[in-house]
């Protein structure tokens, strides 16, 4: 079965029709969804089922969670305890969210069945294929996404990068770590697009996304003070616009600089300029875009 998805926010069509990027949905879509991971109302992946939902509550399975590029892992072998929550759907609208859970889980890394949630409350859960398989053990019974280190340590080592390396110098070491550090904010920025929007599929219109992201057109309306162009170093007849009331053109803008890091024989004194105020610019927006993710969202009643 192909399922096709739209991004909640901006309507772009997502499934790329791989296999690997789909999940069936349950053979019973009317029972309640148990979430551990992505799906939690205090997690980036509530908004695509949140118009389907009616009501969560706070529950338990048996098992024990293993993380996998990033993503929690549920072994029911175990004795253990994994901390969730129970979504349930409104009748009209279950295979609907179903088929919006399975556009953005991995084929490889999950499969549904049927489970007992707190006891005695049957739930369609997705359980990790070969769960112990390239995987480590989790530390907590309830996973969090806000504690992803691409959202924690790495935001504090590209901040330490900025704050480091704020003035230009001739043997270029500044110029390279603030290199460093700006591929290091977009690899952060792509793993929140993969969380939020996507886990399949290709990154560019993942990324989009972000153009009808609320945070994102904020952050550019309080932070970018000017419009600018800069020239792509493989075509330098092609010029890209920051325009802070075009939130996809300004994207495009960001990456732009990001793609001419890989290319050399520019002027290094205005390389630094330009990368070092596009880089400010950029980590205060995607500041603001993981507080409002993760801060908006809805606790489970």
């Amino acid at each position: 079965m192909r399922n096709s998805s739209n991004c909640p926010e901006c309507g772009t069509p997502l499934t790329e029709g791989n296999i690997e990027s789909e999940v069936k949905i349950p053979s019973n879509s009317n029972l309640p969804f148990f979430s551990y991971g992505i799906f939690k109302p205090t997690e980036l992946a509530f908004h695509s089922i949140k118009k389907f939902t009616s009501k969560t509550t706070s529950a338990s399975v048996k098992g024990c969670l293993f993380v996998r590029d990033g993503l929690p892992i549920l072994d029911n072998s175990s004795s253990g305890i994994v901390k969730g929550v129970l979504i349930e759907f409104q009748k009209e609208d279950s295979q609907k969210a179903y088929t919006a859970i399975s556009a953005f889980e991995p084929y490889n890394q999950y499969r549904w069945i049927e489970t007992k949630a707190s006891g005695n409350q049957s739930a369609n859960i997705l359980l990790g294929r070969n769960p112990r398989k390239g995987s480590r053990v989790y530390e907590s019974d309830n996973w969090s996404g806000r504690d992803d280190p691409f959202f924690t340590k790495a935001m504090d080592v590209v901040e330490d990068v900025l704050i480091e390396n704020q003035k230009f110098a001739w043997d270029l070491k500044p110029l390279f770590q603030l290199e460093m550090g700006y591929l290091l904010l977009w690899s952060i920025i792509e793993r929140f697009v993969s969380l939020r929007y996507l886990i399949g599929g290709k990154t560019m219109k993942r990324i989009y996304c972000l153009a009808e992201n609320k945070a994102f057109c904020d952050g550019l309306s309080s932070k970018v003070l000017r419009k600018r162009t800069v020239y792509r170093a493989d075509r330098p007849q092609n010029k890209v616009e920051l325009d802070p009331s075009n939130p996809k053109k300004s994207i495009e803008y960001y990456y732009q600089i990001r793609s001419n890091i890989t290319h050399r024989g520019k002027a290094v004194i205005n390389d630094f300029e330009i990368l070092h105020e596009s880089f400010t610019e950029l980590f205060e927006i995607v500041k603001m875009i993981l507080d409002n993710s993760f801060s908006s969202t809805e606790e489970a009643s």
